[in-house]
């Protein structure tokens, strides 16, 4: 009996693992490109608290001077060559790991625009 239960377990969490790994994540670029353009209402619906939507908005201004993605205005300054990387990085540490996966999937396109429940 336990061998089928067993079994059973397994492959419910293959598939549910399956399911989770079908949508590619979007480019860095796609992602700078989103946070320049990520709106308030989005990151209420994600239930951000005010600390997090606050430095949220303080790496948008970060993005806007050092992202690599179409329509950010880099300033020229030879001394930082930023293409963006430590802004995601310090995005993906200020939300939660279900906000951050509910986030990509908004600036995926995976819900039509719509924050994922």
């Amino acid at each position: 009996m336990k061998p089928i239960v067993l079994i059973a377990a397994l492959m419910l969490c293959v598939s549910d693992v399956a399911s989770q790994t079908t949508a590619p994540n979007p480019s860095s670029e796609v992602l700078q490109s989103c946070l320049l353009g990520t709106p308030n209402e989005t990151w209420t619906a994600l239930k951000l608290t005010r600390d997090q939507l606050q430095r949220v908005h303080n790496i948008q201004e970060a993005c806007k001077e050092e992202c690599s993605a179409a329509g950010a205005r880099k300033q020229a300054n030879p001394i930082s060559n930023a293409d963006g990387t430590t802004v995601m990085a310090e995005l993906d540490n200020i939300l939660d790991e279900e906000q951050y996966r509910a986030w990509v999937a908004y600036c995926a396109g995976s819900s039509g625009g719509q924050v994922p429940k």
